[in-house]
């Protein structure tokens, strides 16, 4: 699932970080459905920055709800999409949402333990995840699951709003991992893979409170080298 900046009144602090991590039962549909507004933007340009093609087969960690589905498989024509959640909850929702778009699709929502990929080696051409690389109980071993079931010359996009940004937040709690550009490329040098790119994003959003703030994001490209 994902973090960012919520708007609901009705949910405490506290609650709200455990529901961020792992969405469930009724305040966890409540919260995706906020997300989904607040991290709008920064999931459509995670969309574009994926590079999506024809025929691309395309995992998505923590799609929540996946009401941004549509926005996926327009980029591109015969996607297939396999979005992998650590919430039942959320799994259940995105099957709901997304009925009419799995029957006309090669759509799949499912189940996993937040740390092993249950996918082949070289399946996916392209890899998405927004928001969730806080709640990574090991970054670096799920890192290397991402590069083992990308395709060479395949990439991966990780967006993740800036530590600066985070650390303020009310409802961070000890179960966030904190990350910016830095910590990112440190992740990644740790890896097979190479990071491409590193975009910056500033966008307004609205606070718990209601006040609106500056909030900056980083999209970083990772890509699996080509076979030799």
């Amino acid at each position: 699932m994902k973090g960012g900046t919520p708007q609901d009144k009705d949910i405490d602090m506290k609650e709200l970080g455990r529901q961020l991590g792992c969405p469930s039962g009724e305040n966890g549909i409540s919260v995706a459905k906020m997300m989904n507004e607040s991290n709008a933007a920064m999931t459509l340009n995670t969309i574009a920055f994926l590079g999506l093609g024809d025929g691309h087969t395309v995992l998505e960690l923590g799609p929540a709800n996946g009401a941004h589905l549509a926005d996926v498989m327009a980029k591109a024509n015969d996607l297939r999409y396999y979005g992998l959640d650590i919430s039942e909850t959320m799994v259940q929702e995105a099957r709901k949402i997304n009925a009419a778009l799995m029957s006309r699709y090669a759509v799949s929502f499912e189940h996993y333990d937040g740390q092993h990929i249950p996918y082949d080696d070289h399946t996916f051409d392209r890899i998405m995840t927004v928001n969730t690389i806080y709640f990574w109980s090991d970054p670096r071993a799920l890192i290397s699951g991402l590069e083992r079931t990308l395709k060479p010359g395949g990439s991966c996009v990780i967006s993740f709003v800036q530590k600066e940004f985070m650390k303020n937040l009310p409802f961070v709690g000890e179960n966030f991992q904190l990350y910016d550009d830095n910590d990112m490329r440190e992740l990644v040098r740790h890896s097979a893979m190479e990071l491409v790119d590193l975009a910056s994003r500033t966008e307004e959003v609205r606070t718990k409170s209601g006040e609106r703030v500056q909030r900056t994001y980083s999209m970083a490209k990772l890509k699996k080298p080509d076979a030799n």
